[in-house]
């Protein structure tokens, strides 16, 4: 027994002695496989591919009426189903005159991808967006949507080559601007004869836009023509409690007792002459008055408030309006088409009030009227007739005044000074009463 444990011990100490010699051996021989095995690269990272867009929602048929076109014709170009237009249009037409649709008013349906009608958006002018839509209830609406619109201070200044037309046409300006421009002036300028070549014109003009698109002009704050001999300045100023109107910078009134002009721009075919050839009946007689070359249908206005004292055919003359003025003043306006609701003999006028229509009745070669102007019964010659004034500010309304125009001339005088200046936001809504210029915006356009 002692035997068998005396050689197990030796046994046993042999192999941990074989076991202590083989351990190195191991550990380098792992070493070295550890080293030599090659490196575990990171797994790849798998580049995934961005997210496809979601299918629109809705399917979008957008398009412009052309010249010819209704919005129905327009409609059926884009292969909208019949029933579709005619909803359209029949619930639009209960807001909007269809029968004024134009060639560049805008137009989108909206659909849905099944083909369901979603909306319909008709846009004339870029304040002007009418939506056409279905409840869910299922009746049909139309809106007009609200559009955020700004208010600018604009300056405009140009040179006269040809004509006022041309060149305010050169600086990009719409033709009504023109005209309100003219107006201010028309008692100091005749502008159908009397602008020269290198003549000069500034203003600030209001003028609105929409989503940067122009939408219209405001009122003329202030008008500047210059000419070798003279410079005219004029105001806008509303007087609380009295008509606005354009003044001097002293407050001196621009309004005369007559107007230059009894119509809008035309071309003078035959001036004041105590001996012209007569273009119909030969030889040679006296034209005392002028005579503007116009198209038939161009408004006539009186020259000044009056009574009527003639309406009717008188011989060569053919249609023809006499009014009697102040001061033993006459004016006649011959030629006429027709003469305007309500004037008759008897009728009081107001000055600039259309009392009749260029037409070329009577002994007449070509569209005009023939305009003459009488004192004390002997005729005068329009263009060099002097008109008084009429009445100024009164003494306590200047420095009211002078409050108004002193930031204005110091803004547009100042070269440095940018083309435009915003004055204030609004939206299409608080344009809605605003009609040319002869509305203001009050209250809601003080704000900056």
């Amino acid at each position: 027994m002692a035997g068998n444990k005396t050689r197990k011990a030796i046994f046993s100490s042999k192999k941990f002695f074989f076991l202590l010699l083989l351990l190195p051996g191991l550990l380098g021989t792992l070493f070295i496989l550890a080293i030599s095995a090659p490196e575990k690269s990171p797994p790849p990272k798998i580049q995934e591919a961005p997210p496809l867009p979601p299918p629109p929602p809705v399917r979008v048929i957008s398009g412009k009426i052309a010249k010819g076109q209704t919005l129905s014709s327009a409609l059926r170009s884009q292969h909208l189903s019949p029933d579709l237009i005619a909803a359209i249009c029949r619930h639009l037409g209960s807001v909007v005159n269809l029968r004024q649709v134009k060639p560049g008013d805008t137009f989108e349906v909206r659909l849905s991808l099944a083909g369901n009608f979603l909306g319909f958006f008709y846009r004339p002018s870029p304040i002007d967006i009418f939506h056409v839509t279905i409840s869910p209830s299922g009746a049909w609406v139309v809106q007009k949507k609200e559009v955020a619109v700004e208010k600018y201070w604009t300056r405009v200044a140009g040179k006269i080559t040809s004509s006022l037309f041309a060149a305010m046409d050169g600086l990009g300006e719409h033709d009504q601007l023109v005209l309100d421009f003219a107006e201010i002036f028309s008692w100091e300028i005749d502008f159908n004869s009397e602008p020269q070549p290198g003549d000069q014109f500034q203003m600030v003009v209001e003028k609105y836009f929409a989503e940067g698109a122009f939408v219209k002009y405001g009122r003329i704050l202030y008008a500047e023509y210059q000419t070798t001999s003279k410079r005219i300045l004029a105001f806008y100023y509303h007087p609380p409690g009295e008509p606005g109107d354009y003044y001097t910078a002293q407050g001196d009134s621009l309004r005369k007792a007559f107007l230059r002009s009894p119509l809008k721009f035309t071309r003078i075919s035959s001036g004041y002459s105590k001996s012209r050839r007569h273009p119909i009946l030969g030889g040679h007689r006296p034209h005392y008055g002028i005579d503007y070359a116009a198209p038939v249908g161009s408004p006539v206005w009186a020259i000044a408030d009056g009574t009527v004292t003639f309406c009717g055919w008188n011989a060569g003359y053919g249609k023809q309006v006499v009014i009697k003025h102040a001061k033993g003043y006459q004016s006649m306006y011959g030629h006429l088409s027709r003469f305007a609701s309500g004037i008759k003999p008897g009728k009081l006028v107001r000055q600039k009030q259309i009392i009749g229509y260029v037409g070329t009745t009577g002994l007449s070669t070509g569209p005009h009227l023939d305009f003459r102007l009488l004192k004390n019964q002997t005729f005068r010659n329009p263009l060099r007739e002097i008109s008084p004034r009429a009445a100024p500010l009164q003494k306590d309304q200047i420095p009211a005044f002078k409050e108004v125009i002193d930031p204005l001339l110091r803004w547009v005088q100042d070269p440095s000074n940018p083309r435009y200046r915003k004055e204030a936001s609004l939206t299409s809504k608080d344009l809605e009463g605003v009609k040319g210029k002869g509305h203001r915006l009050e209250e809601q356009t003080q704000g900056k």
